[in-house]
C-alpha cells in the first residue's frame, strides 16, 4: 500500500498532502495552546444507573487527547451523550473519569459549557491540563441550530457557547467523525472563528476512507449489505463514478437490484421492502438505471436463503417467487462473492447480507467478512452495525480500518456534504500554513 504515497500520516503512507482537504494537528505548534476539542464519545449507557456499557468511542478518542496533552497543550472537551428526551440523556461525568483511567492523565470534570464554573477553571489550566465540560446538548442552541443554511455557519457561530469559548482558544480541533454529517455549534461554529482542524480519529477516517474509495489499490470492490437500502444505492452509484470495480451485494440491497432486474422475489420480502424502504418504487428505478449503466459491476445473488417457517432452505433465484422471506444470500453465492474478496486490492464493506443476528442465517454475513478480514490488502469496514457484526465474530483487529461512525460513514461514503468537513476545508483555505 502507497507505493506513489508522498506524506505519512499515523497509519503509515497515504496520497499526497497536497491533495487533502483539511489540515491536522501536525500542521501548527499547540505547545501551550488552548485547545477545544470537540469528540464524540457518545457511549451505550445503562439508563438506572448511568454506567457506561461500551468504552469503545472513549478508547478511540483517549490517543488524541493523550498526545495533545502530551504535547503540552491546554486541553477543553466538548462532548455529547445521546439527546433530549432518551434515557441515556446524561451528564459527562462519568465519561470524563474513563477517558482519565484510559489514558493515565487526570481528566477535571466541570458540570458546566460556558458559565462562571467553565470560565474561571478554563482561566487557571497549565500546560497540558485537561478538562471536560458539560454534555453540548444540554444546551438548548446546540439542538436547535443545526441547519446548514445559505451555505454558511453564521448562525452556528453566533451561538453562546461559541461566542463565550472561541475567545479564550486558540485552535478548534475536530476528532468527532461519528457527528461530521451533523451542523451544530459544537462541531462547525468554532471553525468560524478558530483554525479548525482534523484530531486523529478524524483524520484517519478520512484518510482510510477517502483512499479507499478514491485511490487504494486495485481492483477495488464493495460489498454493501443491511436494511439501509436507499443509502446503499446512492452509495453505489457514487462508487461506481469513482471506478470501485465491482459491487457486491447482499441483505435488502441485493434484493432491490433483484427487483430491478425484474426478478419477483415474493410477497413477504417485497413487503417489507415497500414498509421499510421509503421512495422505494424510485429507488427501484435508479437501480435499473444502475444496472444498465454498469452491468458487469454490480453483482447480485444467483440464490438466497429463504426463512421456512424458521428452518434455512436455499434456491436458485430462477425459483423465484417464494411465500417465505429471504433472509441471507445463497451458498453458490457465497463461494463467487469470495473469489472476489479474495482478489481484491482495497475492499469497502458496509452492511451484512443478511438477518446475521438469527444463527441459521449467519453464514453468510460471517463468511463474507471472514473472507474480508483475511484478504491481506486494504480493508475498511464501515460503522454502525457493520462494525457491530465484526466486533461479534471477533474479526475486528484483523480489519485495516473499522469506522468510528454510522450516519457519517454512510454520508461520506455517498458523498453528502458534510458539514463538519465543509468547515474544515474552509478553514484549511483560510489558515493554511504548511
Amino acid at each position: 500500500m502507497g507505493q506513489n504515497s508522498g506524506y505519512t500520516t499515523v497509519d503509515g503512507e497515504f496520497d499526497t498532502l497536497k491533495d487533502r482537504s483539511f489540515l491536522t494537528i501536525d500542521d501548527f505548534k499547540i505547545e501551550g495552546k488552548v485547545i477545544i476539542l470537540r469528540v464524540d464519545i457518545n457511549s451505550s449507557v445503562n439508563p438506572e444507573n448511568g454506567d457506561i456499557l461500551d468504552n469503545t468511542r472513549i478508547k478511540r478518542h483517549a490517543d488524541t487527547v493523550k498526545e495533545l496533552s502530551e504535547k503540552k497543550a491546554k486541553i477543553i472537551i466538548l462532548a455529547h451523550q445521546s439527546r433530549p428526551g432518551k434515557l441515556d440523556f446524561i451528564s459527562l461525568e462519568k465519561h470524563a473519569k474513563m477517558m482519565a483511567e484510559i489514558i493515565n492523565i487526570n481528566i477535571d470534570f466541570i458540570p458546566d459549557l460556558y458559565g462562571k464554573k467553565a470560565m474561571d477553571s478554563i482561566q487557571k489550566m497549565k500546560e497540558g491540563q485537561i478538562i471536560m465540560l458539560e454534555n453540548v446538548r444540554f444546551d438548548k442552541e446546540e439542538i436547535e441550530l443545526n441547519t446548514f443554511e445559505n451555505d454558511n455557519f453564521e448562525k452556528q457561530a453566533k451561538s453562546k457557547m461559541v461566542t463565550k469559548l472561541s475567545p479564550i482558544a486558540d485552535l478548534f480541533v475536530n476528532d468527532a467523525f461519528a457527528a461530521a454529517h451533523r451542523c451544530q455549534p459544537s462541531l462547525v461554529g468554532f471553525a468560524e472563528e478558530l483554525p479548525a482542524v482534523a484530531g486523529r480519529v478524524m483524520q484517519r477516517e478520512l484518510d482510510f476512507l477517502g483512499k479507499a474509495i478514491a485511490s487504494g489499490p486495485q481492483p477495488r470492490i464493495a460489498v454493501l449489505g443491511g436494511s439501509k437500502a436507499a443509502d446503499s444505492i446512492s452509495i453505489s452509484e457514487y462508487f461506481l463514478k469513482k471506478e470501485i470495480t465491482y459491487i457486491l451485494t447482499g441483505g435488502v440491497v441485493a434484493n432491490l437490484f433483484l427487483m430491478a432486474e425484474g426478478i419477483d422475489i415474493g410477497v413477504p420480502s417485497t413487503t417489507f421492502i415497500k414498509n421499510n424502504v421509503p421512495n422505494y418504487k424510485v429507488i427501484i428505478s435508479k437501480a435499473k438505471k444502475l444496472l444498465k449503466k454498469y452491468p458487469d459491476r454490480i453483482i447480485y445473488p444467483n440464490d438466497v436463503a429463504l426463512n421456512e417457517e424458521g428452518e434455512r432452505i436455499g434456491v436458485h433465484t430462477e425459483s423465484l417467487p417464494t411465500k417465505y422471506p429471504i433472509h441471507d444470500i445463497g451458498l453458490d453465492t457465497l463461494v463467487k462473492y469470495i473469489k472476489y474478496i479474495d482478489k481484491a486490492g482495497t475492499i469497502i464493506a458496509n452492511g451484512p447480507m443478511g438477518v446475521f443476528e438469527n444463527a441459521k442465517f449467519a453464514i453468510g454475513t460471517r463468511e463474507v467478512f471472514k473472507a474480508i478480514s483475511n484478504n491481506p490488502n486494504m480493508t475498511v469496514v464501515g460503522g454502525g452495525e457493520t462494525a457491530m457484526a465484526f466486533n461479534q465474530m471477533g474479526l475486528t483487529s484483523k480489519v485495516e480500518h473499522v469506522s468510528t461512525g454510522g450516519g457519517a460513514c454512510i454520508a461520506f461514503m455517498a458523498d453528502e456534504t458534510m458539514p463538519a468537513l465543509e468547515a474544515m476545508r474552509r478553514s484549511k483555505i483560510k489558515y493554511n500554513k504548511k
